[in-house]
């Protein structure tokens, strides 16, 4: 796939926010796409390499991409889905001061099993950062904004969901991007559980700000039924020609006389949502690993009936535990989802592939074949953000939101954290000298976390430090300062795996397992009694099996995925394999979403 520029739409929408450091869009380029993994659960053999517009269209895959959303953007357009999303709903990060967690149990166990405390141990594993400047925070939802308008059809709708935080902006923001005359509805989801505070008023709902494209756009008017309306006064309900209804009395009057305002059972729905948060104790729950930010998928099922039909293309670019995926999937939908986080791309194909296969033995399902590709070669291994969380744990750095430069605090020190994708350059350095002169008052020291440094870089800081009494720059170079460099050492998973051919069957056992990053996470709060797991399938969340692996694209011809969280994996399988020598791949897939595949030719 080649790269070209393409053109975005300028904005035109007024009213307009500025911020610091605000850019539009002017072109975008898109990336080479890498197919990684196909659940094909009707063996059709198809994989589509480069999934353009033209070649999916007749013939339609669901997508999954693991990438960042603005590079995913930008490759979906170049790929040729410029105007021919139907419906984007998107819960981006509401820079809510904190960064979220995924909290991860292991499976199968009884609590007497693990420890003498009587209670399995909970790993939590940093998602994604939402500690963000309000400058940063605003241009980076400006920019995707932007893109998702050019994907969005004319005939479409877009769906952002926020809270208090910063939904206020963002509404200034849509009206610029997609125009003031196309806002629709700004709804509100009302929630019974949370809001306890003594100096506030209970904070209990979202807002959910609802754009269309143009005036001419698709939208289904539903009706719900209100179960839980409490009849006052126990007065009955009635009934007419327009259905079941209670009557509203006004206060002061009789609540035997028929009098004051029919509230009728099955209504319209307006724009105040009360829909229950996902029960912590429900399986819709459970089965997603407790994903903090979990929307329900009631929330989503009523946004895509209302702005979408049966075969219109429904993107989620802040995929996290999929919700609209699998609601998309469930409704007869197709859907795009994407997410920077790996574990959140593991968490979505794993039920997604409950579903469709459900829905394959039903024969209920247009589209039971999903692929998952790989955008701008992101790497699989280490998440920035899991790497970045673990820095600061192990230096000791103190997180601080309010200064828009420098990342936090370590003793008396000012903390400047380096991308964790380049090591420190003269540019860097640069900058940060740059930040100090702004600050004259400034007398505290600087210390530089990287992953390395370019080799200038050392005589520059010699250079400044000489010059300057205060703001020395000191750097903690993580690949070679052997208090900090464990951490970096990324153990892979483990898997002895024991394969005979049959006949016509491969017989596969999984023997043993190991993850060395979930043994570390479970033990680094018990250091003076080491954890022991009595089953290693506890460790694994699902296994996976292609066979007639091609060494590339791993084609999903069986999923063991349990069904309940508890349940573990069976480990034993026999496989339907060609009478001639093939390839067979089986990969096992950790709690945390770890893979490790093993391949075996027979």
């Amino acid at each position: 796939m080649t790269e070209n520029k393409i053109k975005i739409t300028p904005t035109k929408g007024k009213p307009m926010l500025h911020w610091t450091g605000k850019k539009s869009l002017d072109y975008v380029k898109g990336f080479p796409t890498q197919l990684i993994e196909v659940f094909d659960p009707l063996k059709t053999g198809r994989a589509v390499e480069t999934p353009t517009y033209e070649e999916l269209k007749d013939n339609w895959q669901n997508l999954l991409f693991y990438g960042d959303n603005k590079d995913v953007l930008a490759t979906l357009l170049e790929l040729g889905f410029k105007g021919k999303i139907d419906l984007i709903y998107i819960d981006p990060p509401f820079n809510s001061g904190f960064n979220r967690t995924m909290k991860v149990k292991l499976r199968g166990l009884k609590k007497s099993e693990i420890n003498e405390k009587n209670s399995i141990p909970i790993i939590q594993q940093t998602t994604y950062f939402d500690i963000w400047n309000n400058d940063t925070y605003l241009q980076f939802m400006y920019e995707r904004l932007m893109l998702l308008k050019e994907l969005l059809a004319d005939t479409g709708s877009i769906y952002v969901h926020l809270d208090w935080h910063v939904g206020h902006y963002v509404k200034i923001i849509m009206d610029e991007v997609f125009g003031e005359d196309n806002f629709r509805n700004e709804i509100i989801w009302h929630y019974i559980s949370g809001g306890l505070s003594k100096k506030t008023f209970g904070r209990k709902h979202d807002t959910i700000l609802f754009y269309s494209k143009t005036e001419n756009y698709n939208f289904n008017y539903l009706r719900e039924r209100k179960n839980k309306y409490k009849e006052i006064n126990k007065i009955k309900t009635l009934e007419d020609e327009k259905g079941k209804f209670v009557w509203y009395i006004r206060p002061g009057t009789n609540p035997k006389v028929p009098n004051g305002v029919k509230t009728y059972l099955d209504g319209i729905v307006h724009d105040v949502w009360d829909i229950p948060i996902v029960n912590p104790q429900a399986e819709e729950r459970k089965s997603t690993n407790n994903f903090a930010t979990q929307k329900p998928e009631t929330l989503l099922e009523r946004i895509i009936k209302a702005s979408s039909n049966p075969g219109d293309l429904v993107l989620d670019c802040f995929i996290g535990s999929g919700t609209t995926s699998r609601v998309a999937q469930k409704l007869g939908r197709r859907w795009i989802g994407c997410d920077i986080n790996k574990g959140a791309i593991h968490l979505t194909s794993r039920e997604l592939q409950k579903i469709i296969n459900e829905q394959v033995n039903k024969n209920k399902t247009k589209y039971p074949t999903f692929a998952t590709y790989k955008v701008n070669n992101y790497d699989l291994k280490l998440l920035r953000t899991e790497a970045i969380e673990l820095a600061v744990k192990h230096i000791g750095i103190r997180r601080i939101r309010t200064d828009e430069f420098f990342n936090g605090t370590i003793k008396k020190n000012l903390v400047k954290i380096i991308d964790f994708n380049h090591p420190l350059t003269l540019l860097d350095l640069q900058l940060i000298q740059d930040e100090l002169k702004k600050r004259p008052n400034e007398n505290r020291d600087i210390t530089v976390v990287c992953l390395g440094k370019e080799l200038a870089v050392d005589s520059e800081i010699d250079k400044w430090n000489k010059k300057y009494s205060v703001n020395k720059i000191k750097v903690i170079e993580l690949k070679t300062d052997k208090r900090y460099s464990n951490f970096l050492i990324h153990k892979p998973d483990e898997a002895k795996i024991d394969i005979k051919r049959k006949n016509n069957k491969a017989i596969i056992e999984i023997q043993n397992f190991i993850s060395p990053t979930i043994i570390e996470k479970l033990n680094i709060d018990n250091k003076f009694s080491k954890i022991k797991i009595p089953d290693f399938r506890s460790m694994i969340d699902c296994v996976l099996i292609d066979n007639n692996y091609d060494g590339k694209i791993f084609r999903i011809v069986y999923s063991d995925v349990p069904k309940k969280k508890n349940d573990l994996v069976k480990g034993k399988y026999e496989i339907e394999i060609s009478n001639k020598k093939t390839r067979v791949a089986v990969k096992v897939v950790d709690i945390l979403g770890e893979e490790v595949i093993n391949t075996f030719e027979i």
